[in-house]
């Protein structure tokens, strides 16, 4: 009797969690804003959606930086407004998640790097001694700040035209003009 009691709960369970999952709703976007209890989203069509990560598990809802791309599945709350995140998957990581590692050129006679950190702070290699102090993103450029040799209160900026970004290379075009600059990602 026990056992065939189990056996109805077990597969009334099944059937449960059959029909949730049919319902899930889902949506594709661009990271606009993310804060500790909520993700914007950005969609192809323009509409900008709320999503909550109120009380969702981590491993499912991973953390997400803007420019992000994503894929989320979600379901709308009792309320009829709160759409909660039931799972994340980022399709293209954003910049931010990509630029910050060790860049090097070693294809000419000296080798050129940059160190970019994950706290903004940034360090060249073989650059004439560029005393890089930080970076950051403008939209698709790549922002270099300097620490002047004379004066080491004044700064320059430095202002570099992404042309390619992945996991594996960094190609950069100074905005003044000049030669690309072409790295690979150091392990």
């Amino acid at each position: 009797m026990t056992r065939r009691i189990l056996v109805v709960l077990t597969a009334a369970l099944l059937l449960f969690a059959g029909c949730r999952q049919n319902n899930l709703l889902r949506v594709d976007g661009r990271v606009v804003d993310a804060t500790i209890h909520s993700i914007t989203l950005l969609t192809a069509a323009g509409d900008s959606v709320v999503l909550s990560t109120l009380g969702t598990d981590p491993m499912l809802v991973p953390g997400v930086l803007p420019g992000d791309e994503v894929h989320v599945g979600y379901e709308v709350l009792p309320d009829g407004e709160t759409m909660r995140a039931l799972y994340l998957r980022i399709t293209t990581p954003s910049a931010y998640r990509l630029l910050p590692g060790i860049w090097r050129d070693c294809t000419g006679a000296r080798e050129v790097g940059l160190v970019l950190a994950e706290d903004g702070s940034a360090r060249a290699v073989g650059l004439g001694e560029l005393p890089l102090q930080d970076w950051s993103l403008d939209e698709d450029n790549l922002v270099l700040t300097a620490v002047e040799q004379e004066n080491p209160k004044s700064t320059r900026t430095l202002l570099f035209a992404i042309q390619k970004l992945d996991i594996d290379s960094l190609v950069v075009l100074p905005a003044g003009g000049g030669p690309a600059l072409a790295f690979s990602r150091a392990e």
